[in-house]
């Protein structure tokens, strides 16, 4: 690195009837350039040399910022004006030559071999560019995800050689993708399809065959053959598309599905939530044997946050069915609530929920219902305030996940597909992404 210097030379010229005074004006110290520029500020020589006895050189003055870098760029209002520096009079004055080989810049700071980038480039809701942009806040993780402060990256996704994949490094699902093995996903963006079977690997029923699916017109699908398992009733199957992040906690032995979120706007805590709703489009089920089954929407809601905390707390999980079999769970409770499209009845109600009965359990059947197929809107937000209201739930809870999906027990033989889907959190929508 070079500290350029200004050489300022003073004229001592002699009138025949005025003596001047000749003395050297000197300039401020330089600072350190940055990578490798000019340093900031520079040297300035302050408004050139003034002849005492109003004998004042124009053009002389070089601009705030004047000293030259070695090989450095112009900047406006760095040169020199044409024709040299010539004094009222004809006297000519030394002190705007520019030392050689450089040209003046504003500020001083002028980047050498290359420009200097203002913070890199920002990289939208946290997904890397592939090469390796430097996100907002300018921390990025190798491979993984890039966080500008302290918020996760949307759905921890990242790219890596053009090819978007998740944290576990899955990449977006293609049109066609199949797939039976158990508990596998496909990567839709900002949400998965999973091929949940924990009821039948529970209880070790083989006999199981389960896929999930991308049609060709990018449709979700899983298809289910359950035989006899001895858990009706208790341990369905449940393929499912997951938004979000399951309660439990990372190391919980419950989890079907992977420890991270598949997306930035869950998990949140209910106080901070303004909005927040699924859409479903042409959701259909075809059953060949329907010994036990549903298509369903759930959310669960946790004490903490299920990301940073080993134990969450109380789980809150709130589901509503639009098909079911015939003779599944008679209701038994009386209350209603609207929320979205569709207006849900109350059937079960449990505060020793769970494989611990430490969770409590909310159960609504659509009215009008069981439906073979349903269109619609469900609006969580309303969802949320209604238990606010009628069982106490706090806003300090947090809302981790949202899922469509089947469950499916014994005796139970067909396929679902799922048109379209889109979530949404406080004005922000998702639907499925998928690879070219």
């Amino acid at each position: 690195m070079f500290s350029p210097r200004l050489i300022h030379c003073s004229t001592c010229l002699a009138t025949l009837f005025l003596l001047t005074h000749c003395g050297l004006s000197q300039g401020p110290a330089m600072t350190e350039s940055s990578e490798g520029g000019a340093g900031a500020g520079g040297t300035t020589s302050t408004g050139g040399t003034k002849a005492t006895g109003g004998t004042t050189s124009k053009s002389s003055t070089t601009s705030t910022g004047g000293t030259t870098s070695p090989g450095g760029g112009t900047s406006a209002g760095g040169t020199t004006t044409t024709g040299g520096t010539t004094t009222t009079g004809g006297t000519t004055s030394t002190a705007g030559t520019t030392s050689s080989g450089g040209t003046t810049t504003t500020g001083g700071t002028t980047s050498t071999a290359g420009t200097t980038s203002s913070g890199g480039t920002t990289s939208t809701g946290g997904t890397r560019a592939s090469g390796g942009t430097t996100s907002t806040g300018g921390t990025t993780s190798t491979g993984g995800t890039t966080s500008s402060g302290g918020t996760r990256a949307s759905g921890g996704t990242t790219s890596s050689g053009g090819v978007r994949t998740d944290q576990s490094g899955v990449p977006l699902a293609r049109a066609g993708d199949t797939t039976n093995a158990s508990r596998k996903y496909f990567n839709l963006g900002d949400m998965r399809l999973i091929n949940n079977r924990w009821g039948s690997d529970e209880l070790r029923c083989s006999g199981t065959t389960q896929s999930v699916s991308i049609g060709a017109d990018k449709s979700l699908n899983w298809a289910f053959n359950r035989p006899t398992c001895g858990g009706a009733n208790a341990k369905p199957d449940f393929p499912e598309i997951e938004f979000g992040v399951a309660p439990f906690g990372s190391g919980s032995s419950l989890l079907t599905t992977p420890p991270f979120s598949s997306t930035s706007l869950l998990p949140i805590q209910v106080s901070a939530l303004t909005s927040a709703s699924v859409k479903v489009e042409g959701m259909t089920i075809n059953l060949q044997k329907g010994g036990s089954w549903n298509i369903t929407f759930e959310m669960w809601l946790t004490q903490q946050n299920p990301l940073t905390s080993s134990n969450p707390g109380t789980i809150h999980e709130i589901m509503t069915f639009w098909g079911w079999q015939a003779g599944r769970w008679p209701c038994v409770e009386s209350r209603t609530m609207t929320a979205g499209t569709n207006t849900y009845q109350l059937c079960h109600q449990s505060n020793a929920w769970g494989p611990n009965s430490n969770w409590r359990y909310f159960q609504f059947n659509v009215n009008g219902g069981p439906l073979n197929s349903y269109s619609g809107t469900v609006d969580v937000k309303a969802v949320i305030d209604w238990h606010v209201t009628n069982y106490s739930l706090s806003r300090s809870l947090w809302l981790t996940r949202m899922e469509v999906g089947s469950e499916i027990d014994d005796q139970t033989q067909g396929s679902v597909k799922v048109r379209n889907i889109t979530f949404m959190v406080n004005g922000t929508s998702k639907t499925p992404e998928f690879a070219p």
